[in-house]
This record gives C-alpha cells, structure tokens and sequence, in this order.
C-alpha cells in the first residue's frame, strides 16, 4: 500500500465506524464539507436528525436485523468509496460491521438511555474526524 494512501483509508476507516453506529453519520458529515448545502445534501442532514430521535424509540428495530446492516454496508460503502475508492468502500464496510456489533453489544449491557447518547457523540465525533480533510 502506498504511503499517500493510508491517511484515506484511515479516513474511510473511521466513517465506517461511524456509519455502524448511526447509519447516517458517515454521509452526513461528508455533506457537511461542501458549501452551498445542495438540496441532496439538505436531505441526508435530515435523516440523519431523524435517525437521532428514532434510535431512542422503544420500537426501533435491531441495528443487526436485514434493514440496519443493508443500511449500515452501503452508508459505509459509499462514504468510504468518496474518501479512499474501492478499498475505501472495503474499509468502511468492514469497519462498519464492527462498529455495528459492538454497538449492538454495548447497549445491550448498559441499558441506559445515556447510552444511547455516548452512541450518538462517539459516531458524530468519529464521522467528523474521518470527514476532516486532515484526517485524509
């Protein structure tokens, strides 16, 4: 791997950690780094608002189910393709499912609505970092 690649990849990385945990995270954070908003753009901050709220809501479903992950997989696919190409989409996919699992995981044992709160900052905040043009 060349060396001018690996800060992509860890670009692409992140965002797919990202998208594991908040399906919306990854793209939403790369919309936010091109100015005007277009109306595309405006939408994918919209869901990801949405998403913010339906995660708390007792009848969500399992990140885990079919939705989530088919979800989860292009969200990452696509964030990690816009920042690293192929083998950015291969990253976030993988990064994507771990992050998922884990996530699943950690709720699961902290039954706490303050949880799902860490969730959302640590996704925010690692969509942020993998979207920042330093990062890549």
């Amino acid at each position: 791997m060349a060396v001018s690649a690996r800060p992509q990849l860890r670009s692409a990385a992140l965002l797919g950690f990202a998208a594991g945990l908040r399906t919306f995270s990854a793209p939403a954070a790369l919309a936010l780094r091109h100015r005007p908003l277009t109306k595309p753009a405006r939408a994918v901050l919209i869901a990801a608002a949405g998403e913010l709220v339906a995660d708390k809501l007792p009848s969500t479903p399992s990140r885990l189910e079919r939705r989530g992950l088919i979800g989860r997989v292009l969200s990452s696919a696509f964030a990690g393709r816009s920042v690293a190409g192929p083998a950015g989409a291969a990253s976030g996919v993988a990064c994507a499912l771990t992050s998922a699992i884990a996530g699943n995981r950690a709720r699961a044992a902290v039954s706490s609505p303050l949880a799902a709160f860490a969730e959302d900052w640590l996704a925010i905040s690692l969509a942020t970092l993998g979207a920042s043009r330093r990062a890549g």
